[in-house]
This record gives structure tokens, C-alpha cells and sequence, in this order.
């Protein structure tokens, strides 16, 4: 029986298609989709090791739960432990304002919410940021992959003509503003196929998905900030906007009687505002600090457990040993990557380069990410039921 033949690559119109969708849930869903088909494409040119869209894929999915405002009912649930079967009704009832639009400004329900503000806010200027920050990276990275499988011939040596074209048309200069860490791992991603030696073939990989991260990273640095800051931003003049929500004519009251009862909102609110924005920022903080991978949950503030392939236990590649030097504090066989401080890029390369280097060769990261069922829904505009 002949085998299908294989899902062709995504192309830069295909990453064009998905970057002007307005509905960033929907968009959410098919940049997660396209990174897979982008991973699966370079596999062709890494064999089994994973590239930066293997990890891509999974760190977007994840990105999709705080899109989605989801963080919230799991923080819950983590909260009331066994009592979270208290939640049902409000879970269903949750997940279908989602459905509906509950933190798009394009749909009634969307624009409603947003004219009622809340402690809550949080949930949706989070929801808001990282978005931005996923459609930022694929709109750059994704496009760069693209346009690099679709013009750079497998066979072709990192310093060959195809290369140097490819490269050419990126910025020069280091990130945010230029692409130079994009340029050297693009060719890296063509320089094992000239190693015949293991080692050397898996550190031009885990390069090349290091200078990618780094690249990535450093552009994200103002969306991640907007995301965990989200509830200090929410918190503003609360006690005056419950007044005027629960007492339209009150602006039209007396002074004395207007200041009093404020007095009494304010305290009121301040109760209400220290437990919530204890509560989103908590969410927020956690949404970012985890990543759901096929097999397991990692925590983004705890140490990589996963033991560091063999391939990588010997004397590193130079390339790969400079930039393990610069990024990983660590002495050799260290596991103390994890982080405190998700704002920090330093930490967050740290903790990326542990989990680059222990998950290189894990198989499952090729899974796909959602069922063919669900990728059909999404791509009609229909956002799916169960869990994404």
C-alpha cells in the first residue's frame, strides 16, 4: 500500500494568511498548527532532533491557555483542590462566554466586558500582551522559516550561495532591531550535514535553536513585562469606578454625602482589589511559568530534571562551549537553571538552555498538538470544545 505523499510546507503566504487573522484565539490556534508543520518540514534537515519550531509549538499552545483566559478557572482548581468540582457550572458557563468572544473587542460580548472594568482586567490586558507576543515571533520567526525551507535546498552547505541569499535579505545588527543571531542559525541549521561526528551534528542544532531563542527572547522583553505587570495596571481608581457602576447619579449628589460614601466604596474596593490582583498575578505569573509538553508539565521556577543527552556530556563543540560559557552559570552537569524572575532575560536563557539541551532528542516533542478534528474546526473560524 503506498504511503500519502507528504503535507507540503507552509509557505510565507500561508504565515501571511494566519497573521491577518483578527481573532487572536483563532490566530493563536493556527500559529500553534503552523509551527508543528514547520517543525515536521525541518525535521527533514535535523532528523530527529528537535528545531526551534519543535519548541515553538508547544511554548505557543501554552500561550493559548492565557489567551484564552483559562488561567484563571486552573488557578481555582488548584485552589480548592478537592472542592473543584464546585466549579462545573461556572467552568461550562466560562468556557462558553470564551466561545463567544469574551476578551475579543470584535464581537458584543468582547466590547461589553470591556466597558465594564474589573479587578479581572488582568486577565485580558495578559490575554492582550500575549497574544501581541505570539503573533510578533511568528509574524518574524515563523516567516523566516518559511521563506528558508522554501528557498534553501537541503543539501546546500551553511556557506553556500542559497544561504548567503537567504541571510541577505535579514536585518543586520544584534536583536531587537536586527536579525544577526537569525543570519548564524540558519546556516548552523545546514552545518551538520557537513560534521560526521555525532556531537558536532547535535551542537550545531541546539545552536541554532539557542541563537533563534535568543533572538526571540530579547524581541519579547516588553510583552512579557506587559503580561506580568498586567495587574498593577488594572488596579487603578477602582472604589470610584464601582460608584459609579452600582450608582450612575451619584455625581449628582451632594458633596458631603458623595465623599462619605466613597470613603466607604474605596475601603470596600481595596479589599476587593488586594485579593484579586493577588490572584491575577498569580495566574499570570503561573501561565508563564509553565510549559505543558506532550508528556509532562515543566515549571518554569523549578530546575530542569531531565537528565542531559549523552551526546552533550563530552567536551562541547567551541561554538556551542562559548555560548553555554555566556548563558549557563551552571558548572558542567548543573541543575540550578531555574527562574526566579520570568522579567529577567538572563534567567530566561538560562532556564531555555537547559531545556533545549535535556529535551534535544525527546521524540515526542513531534506530536502533533491538536487532532485533525480540532485543526478543522479552527480553520473554518470555530473554536473548538475540549481541551486545547
Amino acid at each position: 500500500m503506498s504511503q500519502p505523499p507528504p503535507t507540503p510546507a507552509p509557505g510565507v503566504a500561508e504565515v501571511a494568511r494566519i497573521v491577518a487573522i483578527s481573532n487572536r484565539v483563532i490566530r493563536n490556534l493556527e500559529i500553534t498548527q503552523c509551527y508543528a508543520e514547520l517543525s515536521a518540514a525541518m525535521r527533514a534537515r535535523t532528523g530527529a532532533a528537535a528545531n526551534w519550531c519543535t519548541f515553538a509549538t508547544w511554548a505557543s499552545r501554552q500561550a493559548g491557555s492565557t489567551i484564552r483566559g483559562e488561567d484563571l478557572l486552573e488557578r481555582f482548581e488548584r485552589s480548592l483542590g478537592r472542592k473543584a468540582s464546585l466549579l462545573a457550572p461556572l467552568q461550562s458557563l466560562y468556557r462558553m462566554l470564551l466561545r463567544r468572544g469574551l476578551f475579543e473587542p470584535d464581537t458584543k460580548l468582547g466590547r461589553a466586558v470591556s466597558e465594564i472594568h474589573t479587578p479581572f482586567d488582568a486577565f485580558e490586558r495578559a490575554s492582550e500582551a500575549v497574544a501581541a507576543g505570539n503573533l510578533k515571533v511568528f509574524e518574524e520567526i515563523g516567516r523566516e522559516f518559511a521563506r528558508f525551507i522554501a528557498t534553501v535546498p537541503v543539501n546546500a552547505r551553511h556557506d553556500s550561495e542559497e544561504v548567503r541569499a537567504f541571510t541577505a535579505e535579514l536585518r543586520p545588527g544584534p536583536p531587537p532591531a536586527g536579525q544577526d543571531y537569525l543570519k548564524e542559525a540558519f546556516a548552523h541549521y545546514q552545518q551538520p550535514r557537513e560534521e560526521a561526528d555525532p556531537a558536532g551534528r547535535a551542537a550545531w542544532i541546539l545552536l541554532a535553536n539557542l541563537k533563534i531563542g535568543l533572538h526571540e527572547q530579547t524581541r519579547l522583553q516588553p510583552q512579557i513585562a506587559a503580561a506580568v505587570d498586567a495587574p498593577a495596571a488594572t488596579a487603578e481608581d477602582l472604589g470610584a469606578r464601582v460608584l459609579r457602576l452600582l450608582m450612575p447619579r451619584s455625581q449628582q449628589w451632594p458633596p458631603p454625602v458623595r465623599l462619605a460614601v466613597a470613603a466607604l466604596t474605596n475601603w470596600l474596593a481595596a479589599k476587593l482589589r488586594k485579593a484579586a490582583v493577588k490572584i491575577t498575578r498569580e495566574a499570570v505569573t503561573g501561565s508563564m511559568m509553565v510549559l505543558a509538553l506532550p508528556n509532562e508539565v515543566l515549571s518554569l521556577g523549578r530546575n530542569v530534571e531531565a537528565p542531559v543527552p549523552p551526546v552533550f556530556s563530552g567536551t562541547l563543540h567551541p561554538a556551542l562551549d562559548s555560548f553555554v560559557r555566556e548563558y549557563d552559570p551552571c558548572p558542567p552537569g548543573g541543575k540550578d537553571c531555574a527562574a526566579q524572575d520570568w522579567c529577567d532575560l538572563r534567567q530566561r536563557m538560562h532556564y531555555i538552555l537547559h531545556l533545549f539541551r535535556a529535551y534535544a532528542e525527546d521524540i515526542s516533542l513531534f506530536s502533533p498538538p491538536f487532532t485533525p478534528e480540532q485543526v478543522a474546526l479552527f480553520r473554518a473560524g470555530i473554536i473548538p470544545d475540549g481541551e486545547l
